[in-house]
């Protein structure tokens, strides 16, 4: 089967798919640990240890080299940009993101609930908005980590 020419956006960064699976745990990790562990380990001052802060910078380097990444850029392309298979991957990711990102906000809405009856940890103000950033910087770069997971390994040798 032919495949036809699109007007995709050319990519600034190119990836292996193996790269961009690897650079997708290290945002998911970076982002997750880096974010949440920092607001429940905050020093009194509201500062996250520079530890954490560290994994933070990974996964948001990550975050920025997916999202400007082929994978990335078909996630963010037009649909005049896309042929009609490229625009059902970039809309079954936007689905599974706008999925993953409401479970984990009523994830966090349910432990809300819970925390006030065994009196568990909430993040103070500062923490809260670094949680909000680490959620905004994984619904970036996640349409182009489910790509990335969802592509075929065969698929990305037909592209090179």
């Amino acid at each position: 089967m032919e495949r036809t020419m699109t007007m995709a956006p050319k990519a600034p960064l190119k990836l292996s798919l193996r790269t961009a699976r690897i650079l997708s745990v290290a945002v998911l990790g970076g982002i997750g640990i880096g974010y949440l562990g920092g607001a429940i380990t905050a020093e009194p001052d509201g500062s996250a240890p520079i530890g954490f802060v560290f994994v933070r910078l990974i996964g948001l380097f990550a975050a920025v080299a997916l999202f400007i990444e082929g994978r990335g850029q078909m996630s963010q392309a037009s649909d005049a940009m896309l042929d009609e298979r490229e625009r059902q991957q970039r809309d079954r990711a936007y689905v599974a993101t706008h999925q993953i990102m409401v479970l984990a906000l009523f994830g966090f809405f349910i432990w809300s609930i819970i925390a006030k009856f065994i009196d568990g940890w909430m993040p103070g103000q500062e923490q809260a908005l670094d949680l909000l950033s680490g959620f905004a910087i994984s619904a970036m770069a996640l349409p182009g980590i489910i790509l990335a997971w969802r592509e075929q390994p065969a698929d990305a040798e037909d592209e090179a």
